[in-house]
């Protein structure tokens, strides 16, 4: 397992950035927990509806405030109240802003240091994000925005597909700049491909025939593909497939410094503008092949070397460009905008047209 370091991305074993953790229908009143960026952290749903996700351990003794069955505070029904969390040890309340604002048998004031890390999160398209920042400033990234998730006419997904945990979250990134392994992974023939930095923001750009996708897929887009796929900072990406009328969805999250969790979902418009059974059922066979294409890539990456230092061609696509790219989020933010004036703009691979030569030649 190779780490942060060992890629030499930046001053920090893990990136900045927003970070899929849940999907929202596994967040309810029992607090859920989970593990990422080397840490453990408990989610639950306050009374008023809203995700909280403080870090696991209790600066008291150091209990776990998620794991625990048997305690009276749990099942007397005072665990929750309200939108805070109880320790299932000595009963200490956190609320929501991870400050512990009751002790029930203490009267005296509560100590300053009787708090647990916060994390920012934000619930959307049926998805928790939380916030990383080793720094812990506020969120300078956006989210992705996808107006169809509201739009009636679309059929949405109805939970995200984990499609394993593999390695070091670069070896993800690198499909962004990788324009060869699309030929001879996924068995298409790309008709053009280039990549643009745009501060925190990695867009690819790439029409390819639709290779060996399933007959019911290329029946509705026919047998090109234009793919335009942005990643929003290190962990989150949505692509639109124009001729489809669909969105994917892929995200990854560090779970340890060289290991991360990899996540997929997608979305496709009704035909007629009203979602029928016929609609769904495409969708359905769209994310089939959405899945077995990533898996491609996953079985290799599960077993593949790191990839410490890539011996890139000029046909391979722009891998040390969208590595440096992606280091701006381990090191300090202040460092962000020299990071990225090294490699902004358009970048190509050499032998495959570019957007601009493909409209022109249509």
């Amino acid at each position: 397992m190779a780490t942060s370091a060992d890629y030499k991305l930046g001053e920090y074993p893990f990136p900045r950035g927003w970070f899929v953790v849940a999907q929202s229908s596994e967040v309810r009143r029992k607090p859920f927990n989970v593990h990422y960026f080397g840490q453990d952290m408990v989610l639950y749903r306050g009374e008023s509806g809203r995700v909280v996700m403080l870090d696991a351990y209790c600066p008291h003794m150091g209990t776990h405030l998620g794991m625990n069955e048997t305690s009276d505070t749990v099942v007397g029904g005072t665990y929750l109240e309200g939108d805070s969390i109880r320790c299932p040890f000595h009963a200490w309340r956190f609320g929501p802003d991870g400050v512990c604002n009751n002790i029930p048998y203490f009267d005296g004031p509560i100590p300053s240091g009787a708090k647990v890390r916060s994390w920012p999160v934000e619930e959307r398209f049926g998805i928790v994000f939380c916030w990383h920042d080793p720094e812990e400033q506020a969120a300078d990234i956006d989210l992705p925005h996808v107006p169809e998730w509201d739009d009636p006419a679309w059929v949405r997904w109805n939970e995200i597909d984990h499609l394993g945990d593999l390695n070091h979250p670069i070896e993800i990134v690198d499909n962004s700049s990788d324009r060869a392994h699309l030929n001879h992974l996924h068995g298409g023939h790309v008709l053009h491909y280039e990549n643009e930095v745009e501060g925190p923001y990695l867009h690819q750009r790439e029409t390819m025939s639709t290779g060996d996708w399933e007959e019911g897929v290329t029946d509705l887009a026919g047998h090109r593909m234009t793919t335009l796929t942005t990643y929003f900072g290190p962990g989150v990406a949505t692509g639109r497939f124009i001729e489809l009328n669909a969105i994917e969805l892929i995200a990854h999250t560090p779970i340890e410094d060289g290991t991360c969790r990899l996540w997929q979902a997608s979305m496709l418009r009704s035909q007629s503008g009203q979602v029928a059974e016929q609609d769904r059922q495409n969708q359905e066979r769209l994310n089939r092949n959405l899945v077995s294409g990533l898996l491609r890539d996953a079985d290799v990456w599960k077993y593949k070397k790191p990839a410490l230092r890539i011996m890139q061609l000029p046909a391979d696509g722009p891998f040390l460009q969208s590595r440096m790219w992606y280091s701006q989020f381990y090191n300090p933010r202040a460092r962000a905008a020299e990071i990225v004036k090294r490699v902004e703009g358009r970048h190509f691979a050499k032998g495959t047209p570019n957007w601009d030569q493909l409209v022109a030649a249509e």
